[in-house]
């Protein structure tokens, strides 16, 4: 008996040599072998730690990465009011800078307006006195920006052609005035006479998917009167 309880144990010390990284000691119980256990495997409290680290991780990528696309959306979405404040902005500042120039008119109508004014000439590479004319387009549903130089004006030809404005449902400028014979100040929709009026007024509806969003602006101009 006592030969065979040494052989098991012999056995056992192989068994632990070749398996495991360190040796652990045999525990007998009436010549019955008590296996070392074994830790080369992860427990199941390390796991869950592992996982909650993880899901962690995991949300913090996710709500980065979630609000960068939303950044990235809300920048390059197109915004209506937006674009239509900058084209005001212009369409003041030029008007404001409009100037009284032999050869070069006010002309104002319904849905287009002409006037005098310091503008860049391509041909000239420096900035002249031209015409700026602001029109819209139906058809396009646009409002468009042309600018001429001197040359140009005398010689009947195409100017610089930009697009301001889309999704336009509606365009109507009228011209502000003193009416000599009634003693009175009015809007008119057309202007034709050779001095300027005194403020231009705009309206424009703009449609925005299902949505039509009206706004409408008054400029002064300086040294008409």
């Amino acid at each position: 008996m006592w030969k065979k309880n040494e052989a098991s144990r012999a056995k056992a010390r192989d068994f632990l040599k070749r398996n495991t990284e360190r040796p652990y000691s045999i525990h007998t119980l009436k010549g019955a072998v008590l296996w070392p256990r074994m830790y080369n495997a992860f427990t199941l409290i390390e796991m869950l730690i592992v996982t909650a680290l993880l899901c962690v991780i995991s949300l913090g990528i996710y709500s980065t990465f979630n609000n960068g696309i939303k950044i990235w959306q809300r920048l390059n979405k197109e915004v209506p009011e937006q674009d239509l404040y900058i084209f005001f902005d212009k369409f003041a500042s030029d008007l404001r800078n409009s100037l009284k120039f032999k050869g070069i008119n006010f002309s104002g109508m319904e849905n287009q307006l002409d006037f005098a004014a310091i503008v860049n000439s391509p041909r000239l590479r420096k900035r002249t006195v031209g015409s700026i004319s602001y029109f819209y387009d139906p058809k396009t549903g646009s409002a468009y920006k042309e600018e001429r130089d001197f040359a140009c004006v005398y010689a009947g030809a195409r100017g610089v052609v930009r697009e301001v404005l889309k999704n336009i449902k509606s365009l109507e400028f009228k011209y502000y005035s003193y009416d000599i014979e009634r003693k009175e100040y009015i809007w008119q929709d057309r202007w034709l006479k050779e001095n300027l009026p005194l403020a231009v007024w705009l309206e424009v509806e703009i449609t925005d998917g299902d949505k039509v969003f009206k706004f409408s602006k008054t400029v002064n101009i300086p040294i008409a009167g």
